[in-house]
Formats: structure tokens, C-alpha cells, sequence
């Protein structure tokens, strides 16, 4: 028997890459998952394919950019699958490009939202109930960008920082309960982000990130986004209670040690 049987995740920015991975890796080890995206066409047969191996999933539109998002996912996620005992904060935007004061003042505070602001939000629903199980697990899929911004993505890089903080702000407060935060490092991965930085022209995005992210692809060092899923599926189960509150970069020795046990 798995020890995410009986579990419920609710899975942001499934639709692809590190996102449905993990959708397809929680449901393996056992959950019920509910994938969140702004479109539903590919969360469905991501859904089908879960649902075929016998285990419960759930796709669900939604812009998390918008304020009442987060209510309507765990509403539906509760009243379809039940309690949300597993969050996994992966959505995210990467742009927008520029320096800090030339770009457009909506984008940016909407990368706030999106990734920032949208996981509190998410949390705050969650641990409630995660409270009275005495059981949770809240992962945020972070980045290397929240230590080592960069060039010409600041709200990226700002945002990924502030969940870092959001983070070990809840491992304080919720030392000792059951529920656990954890953000995750997942290094480069083959996703559709990286897609999309690569295809921007050096001058908008700077020649050293342009560079830098053209090396990842040409040297061969991208991961396959069911690497990065791993490592949070563990944290997701009784390996996540020793890092709460901490960072799991991909890379580390604990990182390591976390695949390798999965």
C-alpha cells in the first residue's frame, strides 16, 4: 500500500512539463490528483491517462492571476476528491523581460500574482483543514532565480524569492504539526519556460541569459521534467516532514539522497 493512498493533491500549472509530471507521479504513488491550468484540453488527457490506471483525477481551468481562483479550486477539489492534504505550487510566469523600470507595470505585478501571491493564497485555504488531519504537505516549486537573479526577469526572480520566504515562514509556524512546507529547487528541465526564454532575441532578455539558456539546450543539460517530479513526490510523502520549512534544491546532497529513495 503507498503512503499517498487516500491522499488528495491539488497540482497548479499541470497542464505540462514539471507540472502534469508530478500529476502522473502523486497518482502513481497512490493520490487522487486535481490539475489546475488556464486550459483544460490537455489537463483532461492527462486526467484520462491517471484515471486509467485507477486512480481518481480531476482537471480544472483556472487563471490563477485572478482573486477568487484559489477559492474555486479547493471548493472543487474538495467536493469532487475530498481534502486537500497534498498543495504543490508549480505555476508560474517567467516574463516579463526588461529592465525593472521599462516594463510594463501590470505584467510584472501579475508575475507577482501568479507566482507569489496565488501560492498564499492557496495555503491559506489549505492548512485549516490540513490543521485538523494533523497531516499536510504544501510544495513550492521555486527556482535557483530566487538567490541568483536573472538578467532582465526581475519579477521572476523577486517572486521566486518572496515564496522561498513564504516557505520558511510556514515552517516556523507550523513546526511540529503534521503539516509541512517545503520549496524545491529544480534545476534545468526540458519545459516549455525554457522554450520560451531561448526564443527571445538577446536583447530583450540580455546576452548573458540568452547564452545561458542556449548552453543548457545545445551542452544537453535540460532534465526531463519527471526527474524534478520525483524528488517532489517524495516530499509529498513521510520524507517531506524532515525539511520543513527548508530549501530542496535538485542538486544537493539531500536532493540526491530524496531520488534515490524514491
Amino acid at each position: 500500500m503507498s503512503q499517498l493512498d487516500g491522499r488528495v493533491a491539488l497540482v497548479t500549472g499541470a497542464s505540462r512539463g514539471i507540472g502534469r509530471a508530478v500529476a502522473l507521479e502523486l497518482a502513481r504513488r497512490g493520490a487522487a490528483v486535481a490539475m489546475a491550468a488556464r486550459s483544460t484540453a490537455e489537463l483532461q488527457a492527462t486526467a484520462a491517462q491517471i484515471e486509467a490506471q485507477g486512480r481518481r483525477a480531476l482537471a480544472l481551468a483556472a487563471d490563477l492571476d485572478e482573486a477568487q481562483a484559489a477559492e474555486a479550486l479547493v471548493r472543487q477539489t474538495r467536493e469532487q476528491l475530498g481534502p486537500i492534504s497534498i498543495l504543490v505550487n508549480n505555476a508560474a510566469i517567467v516574463g516579463p523581460f526588461g529592465a525593472t523600470w521599462e516594463v510594463d507595470r501590470e505584467e510584472w505585478e501579475r508575475a507577482l500574482r501568479v507566482n507569489l501571491v496565488a501560492p498564499f493564497r492557496l495555503a491559506r485555504l489549505v492548512i485549516p483543514e490540513m490543521l485538523r488531519t494533523g497531516w499536510g504537505r504544501i510544495i513550492n516549486v521555486s527556482s535557483g532565480a530566487a538567490r541568483n537573479p536573472m538578467e532582465r526577469a526581475g519579477a521572476y526572480s523577486v517572486s521566486k524569492a518572496g515564496l522561498d520566504m513564504l516557505t520558511r515562514q510556514l515552517g516556523i509556524e507550523l513546526a511540529d504539526s503534521g503539516v509541512t512546507a517545503v520549496s524545491v529547487y529544480p534545476g534545468v528541465v526540458d519545459t516549455a519556460m525554457q522554450t520560451a526564454i531561448r526564443s527571445q532575441p538577446p536583447e530583450v532578455i540580455g546576452p548573458a541569459m540568452a547564452q545561458r539558456f542556449h548552453d543548457y539546450h545545445q551542452r544537453g543539460l535540460l532534465q526531463l521534467p519527471e526527474r524534478p517530479a520525483r524528488l517532489i513526490a517524495a516530499l509529498a510523502g513521510d520524507a517531506g516532514a524532515r525539511f520543513n520549512g527548508q530549501i530542496v534544491d535538485i542538486r544537493s546532497p539531500e536532493g540526491e539522497a530524496l531520488l534515490a529513495e524514491g
